[in-house]
């Protein structure tokens, strides 16, 4: 008690000038408009400072069940505007006359891979004609039925499909590894290609069923064959061959024309 008595003692002047100076400070504050006007300006700054932060974090802890709720808003979007095939209305364009419909399913596990699609000879269609996924070709269509159409995909072991490289127009041809189904090999490429990873490969002029340029799928490797002076490229498909999807059934009306001129 006494070291405080002393403090207080040795100390008066500062502390009454302290004190004097928080007085005239407090009656300056309570009796300018000015300085109150500052005083809370700064309070409720700081306020939004504090709110901003904590609603900043709110917003952030919130994201996982936001992301929930737009997951759910999509997928009831998307079964809302899901094609109908009964009454999907054809289309032509470039030649083509394009159908939608959906891909049921293919099935990898024979020998022979092979799918189905749900439009068939009611739509109009007649076999063959090519099968065309939003990402990448499919396959080819070579059975109908009224209400379906069978399908052999890129993954046959028979199939044989005329394309080029987008970049520099030379051509080749697409055909299953045997790997698994996401890959195939394009090959008899000219060695002036050129051809490197990431280059897309796309359908071309010389095929009589899928329209020219659709995307096939990306070069992944390549390798030179110095003997015949060509290339083969490991081509990761575009399409996803192992699940449902929206599809476009694809047929050359041209296609008679074409036979009847070619020797």
């Amino acid at each position: 008690m006494q070291n405080i008595l002393r403090f207080f003692v040795r100390y008066r002047i500062v502390l009454s000038l302290l004190v004097f100076q928080v007085l005239g400070l407090s009656l300056t504050y309570a009796r300018s408009l000015a300085h109150e006007s500052i005083f809370w300006a700064n309070v409720l700054e700081r306020q939004a400072q504090w709110r901003g932060w904590l609603h900043g974090w709110e917003s952030y802890l919130a994201l996982e069940d936001k992301n929930k709720q737009l997951i759910a808003e999509i997928a009831q979007i998307k079964s809302s505007i899901a094609l109908d095939s009964s009454t999907a209305a054809t289309y032509q364009e470039g030649g083509f006359a394009y159908t939608p419909g959906s891909l049921i399913f293919i099935e990898h596990r024979s020998a022979e891979p092979w799918g189905i699609i749900d439009i068939g000879s009611n739509a109009g269609l007649t076999p063959p004609f090519a099968v065309l996924g939003s990402s990448g070709i499919i396959g080819i269509a070579y059975e109908c039925t009224p209400h379906y159409a069978r399908v052999r995909p890129l993954s046959h072991p028979s199939m044989r499909i005329s394309a080029s490289a987008e970049r520099t127009g030379h051509f080749g041809t697409i055909q299953w590894n045997g790997s698994n189904p996401r890959t195939a090999d394009f090959v008899d490429v000219a060695i002036e290609a050129e051809l490197k990873p990431g280059d897309r490969i796309v359908t071309d002029a010389r095929s009589s069923v899928f329209p020219a340029g659709w995307l096939v799928g990306t070069v992944e490797s390549v390798t030179v064959d110095s003997l015949q002076f060509t290339l083969t490229a490991t081509v990761r498909l575009a399409a996803d061959l192992q699940r449902q999807q929206v599809v476009l059934a694809a047929v050359n009306l041209h296609l008679p024309e074409r036979d009847s001129i070619e020797p």
